[in-house]
């Protein structure tokens, strides 16, 4: 298979294991931090398609680059800063820049595992089906 079809699948290996990663991590730190069911099990649907988005562009890098399981992690660390990026220029105050560096410690919190996870079981799933 040529490299485009390779990131293509690990693309869509990607937006499926971010979703899950990044739902069940919020849902259970949400639980954890005595949130309700319902609006745990909500927010947590709606986090883990930021989530999915995420470890789609992730999944893709690995398997259009070829990336291994370092690189993977790599990648998913990078698209963590560029979220936290994200959220605090976009949200950010120039006023309250250091309110909002403290709080996207969530960001980090949420995102960051499951970004670095992503990248390295879609990089072991795509070089283990390229190698066959």
């Amino acid at each position: 298979m040529s490299r485009a079809k390779w990131g293509l699948l690990g693309g869509v290996l990607g937006a499926i294991i971010g979703f899950a990663l990044t739902a069940l991590s919020f849902v259970g730190l949400a639980l954890l931090d005595g949130g309700q069911a319902g609006e745990a099990l909500g927010f947590g649907l709606a986090v883990g398609l930021a989530g999915g988005v995420m470890g789609g562009l992730i999944g893709l890098a690995v398997g259009a680059l070829d990336l291994g399981p370092l690189g993977g992690a790599l990648a998913g660390l990078a698209g963590t800063l560029a979220a936290v990026v994200f959220y605090v220029f976009v949200f950010g105050d120039p006023g309250r820049l250091g309110y909002f560096l403290r709080e996207s410690g969530v960001v980090v919190l949420v995102l960051g595992l499951p970004a670095v996870l992503t990248g390295c079981l879609t990089a072991l799933i795509v070089r283990k089906g390229s190698r066959q």
